[in-house]
């Protein structure tokens, strides 16, 4: 919204910074880091004040994990009603309203964060384990449709540019036009079609409206992966800080028609929107982890969880880079992973279990290890397979 500022540089020079989409990203970051710092603390109060906390353990986990529920029984959850409050409102200051993305984005952390937040009341106001998993599942089908709708529906093709070596892939002017719409050097990629990595990009797969089912399973796969992430002080939001730190690099990337041209991957016409949403998570998780750094003084809750892991399963799919998710999101998937695992384990295999506890984290809990260690040897792997997604960008 405030890029639109920029049409006042006469009037006040420093407004030009508004129309770069650099100044707009650190912006957006900090934007979102600012208001955390000065949300949260009122934030915690009123959650203390309401009895808004965790109810301690259940009796359904391993007496470890149980422990660990116990000792941290009473602390305020829903604190992901702040953190994504911070997100929209970052991206509303600095995201271009004209851009289709913007919104749906912004649709997407919101109504996966309402999704959340009833499973958060559930489990507060009613003493049980949550909304039923099948009622559940069942909102996130519907919300993932309605954003698949979204993404089927956007107007604009993705495109591998292939410049003609004769000119420089920087040169400002109607070439870009040109290059854009003419068919001699541009291979499209409608946002129906699905491109694999290393597979050339005429050989994309075409889904047609099946593409709405494919946005369905990506969207609710991520949001449950962090929604299992979230089990320590610290893990979903340092994990998640890494994820969409990585995603805001590859958003600007692609959003450029020289760097996509030089690495050779899909150019996304509005993908700077994407990276402006991406700064905002940044900056918010950043500041969310002040507060829920150990001993945690605030928990995200399904709240959280489920707005972020649905918004970067968004924010891979209208990049066109949902692959590069298992790299991205890594901790994410092994975690959601593991709890597939144990589950089919246990129904299968005469209640055998592969796993001491799950998900993944627990684990490790069982076997002895301090929390604080899992969760810094936790973002340690995210940190490396992000950088190893970043690396891959070379190899499309």
């Amino acid at each position: 919204m405030l890029k639109y500022l920029a049409y006042f540089e006469p009037q006040f020079g420093p407004f030009r910074l508004f129309e770069y989409v650099s100044s707009r990203v650190v912006l957006s970051a900090m934007t979102g880091f600012i208001l955390m710092m000065v949300v949260m603390p009122p934030l915690i109060r009123w959650l203390k004040k309401k009895k808004f906390g965790e109810s301690g353990a259940k009796g359904d986990g391993a007496h470890v994990v149980d422990a660990m529920r116990d000792s941290k029984k009473g602390t305020p959850t829903m604190g992901g009603l702040g953190l994504v409050s911070c997100i929209a409102i970052a991206a509303l200051l600095w995201c271009d309203p004209m851009e289709f993305r913007t919104w749906l984005m912004l649709f997407g952390l919101i109504t996966f964060a309402v999704v959340g937040f009833l499973d958060d009341r559930t489990k507060i106001f009613k003493g049980a384990k949550g909304t039923p998993t099948m009622v559940k599942l069942g909102i996130q089908i519907g919300v993932a449709i309605v954003c698949g709708i979204g993404v089927y529906l956007i107007n604009q093709h993705y495109a591998n540019l292939l410049l003609p070596s004769d000119h420089p892939a920087g040169w400002p002017g109607e070439y870009y036009k040109k290059v854009l719409n003419n068919d001699t050097y541009t291979v499209r990629l409608a946002v129906h079609q699905l491109a694999f990595p290393l597979v050339p990009v005429n050989h994309a797969i075409s889904l047609g409206a099946l593409s709405i089912l494919w946005v369905t399973f990506v969207m609710i796969s991520c949001a449950n992966g962090v929604n299992f992430t979230d089990g320590m002080d610290g893990l979903a939001g340092g994990t998640m800080f890494i994820a969409a730190l990585a995603f805001m690099v590859i958003a600007y990337v692609t959003s450029r028609v020289d760097t996509a041209d030089y690495l050779r991957v899909l150019y996304v016409p509005g993908g700077q929107e994407v990276a402006i949403f991406c700064a905002a998570i940044v900056g918010a998780c950043l500041g969310f982890l002040w507060f829920n750094c150990a001993p945690a003084e605030v928990f995200m809750g399904d709240t959280g969880s489920q707005a972020l892991g649905g918004s970067l399963g968004l924010v891979a799919l209208t990049t066109k880079q949902e692959f590069l998710l298992v790299l991205v999101g890594f901790i994410f998937v092994i975690e959601a992973g593991s709890v597939a695992l144990q589950v089919a384990s246990y129904r299968l295999r005469n209640k055998k279990r592969i796993f001491l506890c799950a998900p993944l984290h627990h684990h490790f809990q069982y076997k002895g290890w301090p929390e604080s260690k899992i969760v810094m040897r936790f973002w340690i792997v995210a940190a490396l397979s992000a950088l190893l997604a970043l690396a891959t960008l070379k190899l499309h």
